[in-house]
């Protein structure tokens, strides 16, 4: 990449801060505007607002907040919506790797409207709790819905529990040791057998 010249370079500032016209940073990155601190400050990263004009970031906008980053807005929404942060293309990435990330409102909506096969998918992932409390959970499924943990599953109701299905089939199988039960155990098949000793293994190590 060709080094970048300021060939029409201006800037006002003060002591405070200071507007910078058609700058160019360390990493050859032009800025077509600049707006930056200066003094006093006591905080290792900038606090500015730069817009590149070159480089893989060209178009873009760069918010460096070493404090709080605030948007209020709200006081007279247009059609309901106070906020918008939309992507026409690209993913959209929120991080707290340090910290915490709370979402609350009246109502929350996720919406995954991908393609149905390859798309369309919401993942939750925890490596250690997921809790859900709510008067009410109703879980609905167009195709098929699985219950699979390693070790235990509780199923507690006070009240009635209720299954209706066109069949089923209750599969035990206590012990998974070939050597106590190599031909199976309860109503396990020897592939079930071993379906269920891989899982403990998997389980231990």
């Amino acid at each position: 990449m060709a080094e970048e010249k300021p060939y029409s370079f201006n800037h006002f500032s003060t002591t405070e801060g200071e507007i910078r016209l058609g700058d160019v940073m360390k990493n050859n990155t032009k800025m077509s505007v600049m707006i930056r601190r200066i003094f006093p400050s006591s905080f290792q990263r900038s606090q500015y607002i730069g817009m590149p004009m070159t480089g893989k970031m060209d178009g873009a906008i760069i918010n460096s907040a070493p404090s709080t980053y605030q948007i209020l807005c709200g006081e007279k929404p247009v059609d309901g919506v106070a906020f918008v942060a939309y992507a026409e293309n690209g993913d959209m990435i929120l991080g707290a790797p340090q910290g915490r990330i709370r979402i609350f409102a009246q109502d929350i909506d996720l919406i995954a409207s991908g393609n149905g096969t390859s798309t369309g998918w919401i993942n939750i992932q925890s490596n250690s709790t997921i809790q859900m409390n709510s008067p009410n959970i109703n879980l609905e499924a167009a195709d098929a819905l699985g219950f699979a943990c390693e070790r235990d599953l509780n199923l507690n109701v006070p009240g009635r529990f209720k299954v209706s299905c066109g069949s089923m089939k209750v599969v035990e199988g206590p012990d998974v040791s070939p050597a106590t039960s190599p031909f199976g155990s309860g109503a396990n098949t020897v592939l079930q057998q071993l379906d269920g000793l891989m899982k403990l293994i998997k389980s231990i190590t």
